[in-house]
This record gives structure tokens, C-alpha cells and sequence, in this order.
């Protein structure tokens, strides 16, 4: 008796936590049609291109799932194995074509994984004591670096992007095994939303905790409802343990992938009696202990801990309640000024409270609005953060380059339709009065509310996707599971009754065919003079790298002056630099040359110390420079001696002076100060081809919106075919 009304009160919380969690879907779905990263979107996007594509996407999803309902099983088998093969091949391509330079976090990670080939042991105390959550993840690579170099393999950033790769796809084959616990068609389903959501691909060269902790965080989930499934006591308790154990692995890669396995405890203590909970629970305790033990002792023979530089978590809340709840520099050098751990959090606790007074509560709710946006509703926002990219070419242009723009559309039109599912899929479970998914609702919206809280940027949503995406699954596969309506009775305002059966709902399908084809070449006709035939400023990135972080120091010109080589990746007609001149010196002029391998000047130019401003971007209009993936230097150098000269700003980090292989922030470049070759430091310049252009080509944008028009037309004949043939009935 109880247990039973304990059951009936867990139920009604379950039913209170899913409720909430379509609330904030459903502001999750407002910010991503109306605003990006929390401020207005309408200048960046066209609501009616997002609804639009959303509108054919939900009815694209509903129109596969139906095709393959019709399919055979060995059929479907065949689908899987095709949709995973195409998966891998499609991660491959971004992570050999895509190559980004790796940011200042990733940067320290590998640089310490290929320095533990040599030491045997973390040796960077300063960085990885302030961030022992950093360690794991280290000393993983440091273990894959070691099996690539037993078997002669020294291109070790290739071997964490194959490596990354592999974990990706781990990932997507067992969210696909997830999926086929309901059916082989979930599954094929939970392949097809990874296919269309480029987002996991496009991050497939950064192997770094939010995509490496995903298959840990999948495999325990998986083993978990394996546990569930088996009718064998034995085998239960076994998959609890290693669910607990590989869940628990995958939160010290990444904290939040332990997200599910707190979800997991609440849906056990939802579904089962106090007796059968207490039982299932210590087992994942036994788990959890193992894991806890394993991972302690890897720490204290490859790691380091010091409190002194230990960040407490109030740094991660106090960042959170920054302006745009993200990383400042300002936050992070006033946590560090304190020389001991205990000043560090009350530091953090002073700026805590002092941000919430002056917030208040309107100041907060704005606050979390602005994080919403970034953390789950702007797909495309993600991609600021792939600053860097290794190499120009055409993958690079139509993802993150001047021609990036259908394919920021799609990111958000994919983006919102995930989101439009999961809202959905809450109805149907409320509906259904279910629980037996309830542990992936519960970490979707623990990963909200806690990132409403904690520090915030778009990419820690990345590991939650797989998650998504079995929602999504989990929606259309029920949503194509009602059966056929028999019929529908309209009352009249004549007291006449219109009966309307499955058959006679056609001439409906054509007309809302007809009217959202209408509503395409409609928006499909303004949105030519907005990206056809509008011309902007486009910057084609030949190389790029500016100052993480406000890191980096000033190298003065002098009489000597500076070079920097690098290699350009396609004809250029621009440099912009990042000079400094405090003093205001005026009337000094500095010579910038560009030479070839052979020493050849193929450029040359004089410039004022009076058009030079101090920590701002000068650029150079160098008219066409035609090149092609070729080495080239650049120098700086006064026309004649000056008591004082301006300077340039330069990338560095001072931790990695130490390092056997310093980072380089420029494909085969190099700093020169003088004739003095630089380690570790590199001019901050960006290398661009820049032109007036439209942002799309008339070719392109035509060949675009046709597709999107035949797609509609596909879709609706297919719909216009299941509804069958139109027989209405008058009944008086």
C-alpha cells in the first residue's frame, strides 16, 4: 500500500518534471526561430526560410518513417548498415577537410599528451592543478598518442582526429542500438537525424571532451536498458555495475555526461518499489566505486594536484553570472589573484551574491534567456568557436566561409525541428502516462537547468545531441503509429453534417500542398533580392589567428623588424595586423614586404606610425596576390632608426616554453624578431582574400530553393497517396 502510493506520487512528479521540460522546449523553440546567442535573430536569419524548412523537415521525417514501415526486416538491416557506413564516410571527409587549429584548451591537452610520451607524467603543475577536470582527458590522449608511437605513428594531432572520429561513430551506433529496443525503425530513424544534423561532423577534427565522453555516456545508457530488458538476475546486476562504471568514466572526460546516470537513479526510484530500488541502486553503487577507484589511481600515477590553483566550482557559477554567463578574462585573472583556495571561494562567493543583487530578477530571467539561446537553441552560433582553420577549400567555404549561409540555415532549421520533436515527444509520453524513457527526459532537462547556472558556451550542448536525437526518434516513430482516423464529423452553422473519412481527407492534403508550395516561391522570390542580388563585403580566410583569451605578448618592431612565415593557402589581397603603438608615436614610417621562397619581393609598401592605432587590427589592401598553398614571409621594418618604434602583437603561451614540441599557431610558420627565430610565438595577422559579393550566386540559390520545391512536391504526392481517394457525405 506504500509503495503503491509512493509510485502514484513519483508518477505526478515525473508528469511536474515534463511539463517543465516542454515549457522550456518550447522557449528553447522560440529563441531558435527569433533570436541568436540571446539577441534578436532577424537580421541574421528569415523566420519564414526557418519555418519554411522546418515545415518540410517534420514532414520529410513523417514520410521516411512511413516508407520504412512498409519495408522487410532484412530490408532495414541492409538501410542500417548503409546509413552507418555513410555516417563514417561523411566524418572522414569533415575531419580530413576541416581541420581546425585546435583552441587554447585543446591546445594545452595535446601539447601535455605528447609531452607524457617523453616524462611518463603530467609535468605542467600550474595549468592542471587549476584544472584537474583537464587531467582525464589528457592522460586518454596520452594513452592513444602511446599506441599510435608503439606502431611508428608520430602525426599525433591526425591520430586524435581519427581517434575523435571513431568515437563520433561509436556514438551513433549506440544511439541506433538505444533506438532498436522500441524497433528496428527507431533506429534507422535516430541514423537519419545524425545524418542531417551536420553538427557532430563538423566538430570531427576537435578531439576534445564534449565529443570524446559521448560513447562512454551512450555505452552505460545502453547496458542500463539491457539490465532492464533481461529477464536474468544475474546478468541484471552485471550491466547495472558497468552501466554505473562506463558512465561514471565518461563524467571525468566531460562532467555533464554523468548526467544520464543521475537520471537513471530518479527513474529507478520512480519505476520500482523501495526494496527492488534499494537493490538496483547498490549495484550501481558498486559500479561507481570501481570507477572511482580506477580513475584515482590513474590520476595519482600520471596527474598532479595542487590546491593553490585548484578553480572551485563557485569560478564556474560566478562565470555563469557574468554579462553573457561565459569565460572572461576579468572573472578568471581575479580567481587566480587569490594565492589560496580558500580565498579563491570566497572571492567567488562575494561576486556572486553581488551579481544577483544587482541583477535582480528580470536581470536573471535575461540572464537565462541569452543562455538558452547560445546552449540549445543556435545551431549556427556554434560555429564562433571553430575560429581556426587549417587549410582553404571548398568544404571550408560552404561551412564556415563567405558561403556558409545555406549551411547556417540548415543548422538552425535542423536545430529547431529537434527541438519541435522533443516537445512533442513530451505530449505523447504525458498522453501515454509513461515512464519507461523517463531517464532521457530527466538528463535533457538537467542539462538545461544546470547550465542555466554554470558557465556557458554553445558547445557543451554537442555531447546532449545523441540524446536528441532518440527523442526525436522516439516522437516520429510514435507519431507514425496512430492508427488511420475512420472518420471526422464536422457540424455546420446549417445544422448539416459533413463526414469526413480517411479517404476524403485528399483534397485537404492538396490544398495545404498547394498552399505551402505557393508560400516557397514566395519567400523563395524575397529572399533572391536579399541574398541574390544585395552585394556584401566577404572575407575569404587564407589564414587566421588571433590572441586566445588576451594572451600573448608585444614584440617591439626595432631597427631590425620582424618577419613571420607562413603558408597561404590561395590567392590573397589583404593582412591585417594587430599593432600596438601606446605611445602615439607619429611621423615614423615602416616598410611591409611580402617575399617568396626564393627571396623575391613580390609585394612592398610603405606605411605611417600615424595611421596605426594601439591594439587595433591594421589592414593592408595589397591588390591580387596569386599563390597557391605556398610558403611566404612577411616583414615589418622602419625606414630609417627611431629612438622608439610601435610594435606588433604576438601569440603566445608562456606554458608551453617548456615543451619539447611548442604548438605552432600557423601552418609551417614562423616568428622572427630581427634575424632571432621565436619558439613557441607567432605574429597575430589574418590573411584574407576579400571582394564585394553576393551571398549567394544566382546558380546556386536557384538550385537551392528548386530542391526544396521538388522535395515539397515529393512529399505531398506522398501523403496525397496514403490519405487514398476523396468520398465525402452529406448527412442532414
Amino acid at each position: 500500500m506504500k509503495d503503491g502510493l509512493r509510485l502514484k506520487i513519483c508518477n505526478s512528479f515525473y508528469r511536474i518534471l515534463l511539463m517543465i521540460l516542454m515549457v522550456l522546449m518550447g522557449i528553447c523553440i522560440w529563441q531558435g526561430l527569433f533570436y541568436i546567442g540571446g539577441v534578436p535573430s532577424i537580421e541574421k536569419y528569415n523566420p519564414s526560410i526557418l519555418i519554411l524548412g522546418i515545415i518540410v523537415l517534420v514532414s520529410g521525417f513523417i514520410a521516411v518513417a512511413q516508407v520504412i514501415k512498409s519495408c522487410s526486416e532484412k530490408a532495414l538491416r541492409i538501410i542500417s548498415v548503409v546509413l552507418l557506413a555513410l555516417i563514417l564516410v561523411n566524418l572522414i571527409i569533415f575531419g580530413i577537410y576541416l581541420k581546425y587549429v585546435p583552441p587554447y584548451d585543446l591546445i594545452n591537452v595535446h601539447a601535455e599528451a605528447v609531452d607524457m610520451l617523453e616524462t611518463g607524467k603530467i609535468s605542467n603543475i600550474v595549468y592542471y592543478a587549476g584544472y584537474p577536470n583537464q587531467q582525464p582527458l589528457t592522460i586518454l590522449l596520452y594513452f592513444v598518442f602511446s599506441i599510435a608511437k608503439y606502431f611508428g605513428i608520430t602525426n599525433y594531432n591526425d591520430v586524435g582526429i581519427i581517434f575523435n572520429i571513431l568515437m563520433i561513430f561509436l556514438s551513433a551506433w549506440f544511439t541506433y542500438r538505444i533506438c532498436c529496443l522500441w524497433s528496428l525503425k527507431a533506429g534507422i530513424i535516430s541514423l537519419i537525424a545524425f545524418i542531417v544534423d551536420p553538427m557532430l561532423f563538423s566538430w570531427s577534427s576537435h578531439y576534445y571532451s564534449d565529443t570524446l565522453c559521448m560513447p562512454f555516456m551512450l555505452g552505460g545508457i545502453l547496458l542500463f536498458l539491457y539490465a532492464e530488458r533481461t529477464e536474468s538476475k544475474r546478468k541484471r546486476d552485471l550491466f547495472l555495475v558497468l552501466a554505473a562504471f562506463v558512465i561514471f568514466i565518461g563524467g571525468k572526460i566531460r562532467m555533464t555526461a554523468v548526467f544520464p546516470l543521475i537520471a537513471i537513479c530518479i527513474f529507478l526510484f520512480i519505476k520500482n518499489t523501495m526494496h527492488l530500488f534499494f537493490k538496483k541502486i547498490s549495484f550501481i553503487a558498486i559500479g561507481l566505486i570501481c570507477a572511482i577507484i580506477l580513475s584515482n589511481s590513474i590520476t595519482n600515477i600520471y596527474g598532479v594536484r595542487d590546491r593553490r590553483y585548484e578553480y572551485p566550482i563557485t569560478h564556474w557559477i560566478k562565470l555563469g553570472l557574468s554579462e553573457n554567463g561565459m569565460y572572461t578574462a576579468e572573472d578568471n585573472n581575479n580567481t587566480k589573484a587569490q594565492n589560496t583556495y580558500e580565498k579563491k571561494v570566497n572571492e567567488n562567493i562575494s561576486t556572486i551574491k553581488k551579481r544577483v543583487k544587482e541583477k535582480g530578477i528580470l536581470g536573471l530571467e535575461k540572464l537565462f534567456m541569452k543562455k538558452i539561446s547560445k546552449s540549445w537553441s543556435s545551431a549556427a552560433y556554434t560555429e564562433s568557436l571553430q575560429t581556426t582553420v587549417e587549410s582553404y577549400n571548398t568544404l571550408y567555404k560552404y561551412t564556415i566561409g563567405r558561403s556558409a549561409k545555406a549551411f547556417n540555415y540548415w543548422l538552425q532549421i535542423v536545430r529547431c525541428t529537434m527541438l519541435i520533436f522533443a516537445f512533442l515527444a513530451g505530449i505523447i509520453t504525458l498522453k501515454r502516462k509513461e515512464n519507461i524513457n523517463a531517464w532521457m527526459f530527466i538528463t535533457i532537462l538537467g542539462g538545461i537547468i544546470f547550465y542555466l547556472f554554470w558557465e556557458v558556451k554553445p558547445k557543451y550542448s554537442l555531447c546532449f545531441l545523441p540524446i536528441f536525437y532518440i527523442i526525436e526518434s522516439y516522437a516520429i516513430t510514435k507519431l507514425t503509429e496512430f492508427k488511420k482516423i475512420n472518420c471526422i464529423k464536422i457540424q455546420t452553422v446549417d445544422q448539416k453534417e459533413t463526414c469526413f473519412n480517411s479517404q476524403s481527407l485528399q483534397l485537404w492534403m492538396k490544398r495545404l500542398s498547394i498552399l505551402v508550395i505557393a508560400f516557397t516561391m514566395i519567400v523563395g522570390t524575397l529572399s533572391y533580392f536579399q541574398y541574390v542580388s544585395e552585394k556584401s563585403k566577404q572575407k575569404d580566410l587564407r589564414v587566421k589567428q588571433t590572441i586566445a583569451y588576451g594572451e600573448g605578448k608585444i614584440e617591439e618592431i626595432g631597427y631590425e623588424g620582424v618577419a613571420q612565415s607562413f603558408m597561404a593557402e590561395g590567392d590573397f589581397n589583404t593582412i591585417e595586423i594587430n599593432f600596438v603603438n601606446p605611445k602615439k608615436l607619429k611621423e615614423q614610417e615602416y616598410i611591409l614586404s611580402i617575399l617568396n621562397t626564393k627571396g623575391d619581393v613580390i609585394h612592398k609598401e610603405k606605411f605611417s606610425s600615424d595611421s596605426i592605432q594601439d591594439n587595433k587590427m591594421h589592414a593592408f589592401h595589397l591588390g591580387d596576390i596569386r599563390v597557391n598553398k605556398e610558403k611566404l614571409l612577411l616583414t615589418i621594418r622602419p625606414y630609417r632608426q627611431y629612438e622608439e618604434y610601435i610594435g606588433v602583437n604576438t601569440a603566445t603561451y608562456p606554458l608551453y616554453q617548456d615543451y619539447k614540441e611548442p604548438p605552432d599557431y600557423y601552418l609551417n610558420g614562423c616568428l622572427y624578431v630581427g634575424n632571432k627565430e621565436e619558439e613557441s610565438n607567432d605574429l597575430t595577422f589574418i590573411v584574407s582574400d576579400q571582394h564585394v559579393d553576393s551571398i549567394f550566386s544566382q546558380r546556386i540559390f536557384i538550385l537551392l530553393w528548386s530542391m526544396v520545391i521538388i522535395i515539397e512536391i515529393l512529399i505531398s504526392a506522398f501523403f496525397y497517396k496514403t490519405i487514398g481517394k476523396r468520398e465525402v457525405s452529406r448527412i442532414k
